[in-house]
């Protein structure tokens, strides 16, 4: 039987501290002791470290908590409660890692022994602490998973990759694939920069480079499925529309002029259509669609927005989802209701539209290039296509239509070398190939990998692979806004949350893209690991 979360959330517990002045001590209340701790009115609050075990036990240790790497255990004086939240002992603990579903902690975690800890942690309340604010609307704060730069200069709101943008916890780690573009390569050295420039911890276990040879008028298109389709010839857009009018010269060029549409603001749940005309289609074998596109802020919005109804209980909400299955098939449904992009075309012999697939990747800063091979069309020179999406989602940058003449297996190449601040970093690099470790990338960070390409001086298709997971850092603005009825309608009725929220999102929706930018931290300049 699924687990109600909400009343496992009403009897969750927790350690008090109380501030740096004052001493510790507990409370069988663990609602109560739970408030206590993420006091956030002084900055000089006592740090905590608390530990949801993956049979539904809390422990919340003290600051002098210590990680014995040999044995592998996080120890300390504290307080354990049961399932039930029922104090069972206060005394010095020690917790095997391996137990531990999710850890809290309100203090920085510097030693390089503690990156168990790390890699399931969620930060809480130090976003002040480190300067970082998102004043105007906390529910734009600037977010982005990994993101990956060709050129490591370039780090203003376009990023040659976003990786596994939807695995927010260690059990929803995935893999990612994402299209880098045709690249000339004049030498077999090819670097890349991965730069964390958000408050979360990335623990990425994996990166690579899938490399294809392109001979003349030859290009690689990579389909939601992942699979890769060499493909010849491009049949320019001719003509477009949408409510607006004529977006013709919007998703003819890959311009980064990109076509979007504002939310309803009766509905965040709302579809519009865009209609898509190909003429003087040469060859209307094995077509291909081709669309560039990326998501808004209203995901993020949403997002954000869940990580603040969950306010000081967000530990346990996590901890719910990391060791409950159901739940986390359950916990997007806002996101699944708002859907992908819909690709229709038109068949003049039926007069009707006919469904081919559809486009979906989570993130707004790293635009998408994929292809999906179209079924079913007739022999007319003229092609007609229909997008259906939901309102105010997406950003188009440009569509074509191409042949499909195989599907293709590109190469995959691992690095051959990390640099991490202007030096050879063997200890990242060996935890990118090996397959049971992860290389933990803290706010600030940034590590260039190197990729030795097979022959110099040609042309390569080019597409970056990351796999992994990252855990978002709670916000100390977020904290005031629990609200655990709201985020119950949030997973439970997503059709009247999204009909709820829609005049309160359309308040921000203008301004969002520019607090989501200037909130992004310049790996240049910031570094996690200065005091």
């Amino acid at each position: 039987m699924k687990k109600n979360i909400f009343y496992i959330l009403t009897v969750t517990v927790v350690l008090i501290a109380i501030q740096s002045c004052k001493t510790y001590y507990f409370r069988s209340n663990y609602r109560e002791a739970n408030s206590l701790i993420h006091e956030t009115r002084n900055l000089q609050t006592k740090p905590f470290l608390k530990a949801h075990l993956k049979n539904g036990d809390v422990i919340i240790l003290e600051d002098n908590w210590k990680v014995d790497t040999t044995l592998n255990i996080v120890s300390g004086k504290g307080t354990q409660y049961d399932f039930n939240r029922k104090q069972i002992l206060q005394d010095s603990i020690s917790i095997p890692i391996d137990s531990v579903a999710i850890f809290e902690t309100n203090t920085k975690i510097m030693n390089p022994e503690s990156g168990r800890i790390a890699a399931l942690a969620i930060l809480t309340g130090l976003d002040v602490a480190m300067g970082i604010v998102c004043l105007t609307n906390p529910k734009a704060c600037f977010g982005s998973c990994p993101t990956f730069y060709i050129n490591e200069n370039d780090n203003f709101h376009y990023a040659d990759a976003e990786g596994f943008s939807n695995a927010i916890l260690p059990s929803m780690e995935y893999f990612d694939i994402d299209a880098l573009n045709p690249k000339r390569i004049t030498s077999k050295d090819f670097p890349i920069t991965m730069k964390n420039e958000a408050l979360e911890t990335h623990c990425v276990k994996d990166v690579k480079i899938l490399a294809y040879p392109l001979e003349e008028g030859e290009r690689v298109y990579q389909s939601p499925t992942n699979d890769f389709y060499l493909c010849s010839n491009n049949y320019s857009l001719s003509y477009s529309t949408a409510d607006e009018g004529n977006i013709t010269a919007l998703l003819k060029s890959q311009d980064r002029q990109e076509r979007y549409s504002l939310s309803d603001e009766n509905n965040l749940n709302s579809r519009e259509e865009i209609y898509l005309t190909f003429e003087n289609v040469e060859n209307t074998d094995n077509i291909g669609f081709i669309l560039n596109f990326r998501q808004t802020l209203m995901t993020t919005y949403l997002f954000y927005s869940a990580m603040g109804y969950m306010g000081d209980e967000v530990s346990d909400v996590f901890a719910i989802l990391e060791t409950d299955e159901d739940m986390r098939n359950t916990f997007d449904a806002t996101t699944k209701l708002l859907g992908g992009i819909d690709v229709y075309t038109w068949n003049g012999q039926n007069s009707n539209w006919e469904y081919q697939d559809r486009f979906y990747e989570t993130g707004p800063i790293a635009i998408n290039r994929q292809i999906i091979p179209l079924q079913n069309l007739p022999s007319d020179s003229k092609v007609k296509v229909k997008l259906v999406l939901n309102r105010g989602l997406w950003r188009i940058d440009y569509v074509a239509l191409t042949n499909i003449e195989s599907q293709v297996k590109p190469i995959e190449l691992s690095p051959s070398s990390i640099l991490h601040k202007g030096q050879i970093d063997n200890v990242a690099l060996n935890q990118i190939l090996s397959p049971d470790k992860y290389l933990i990338s803290m706010p600030g960070s940034a590590y260039k990998f190197n990729f030795i390409m097979p022959e110099a001086n040609r042309d390569y298709e080019l597409f970056l692979y990351s796999k992994g997971y990252y855990l978002e850092w709670m916000r100390e603005n977020w904290l005031k806004n629990k609200n655990l009825l709201k985020l119950k309608q949030m997973v439970f009725n997503p059709e009247r949350y999204l009909r709820e929220e829609a005049k309160k999102f359309k308040q921000y929706e203008s301004t969002m893209e520019q607090e989501f930018w200037s909130t992004r931290i310049d790996t240049q300049t910031f570094s996690y690991y200065e005091d």
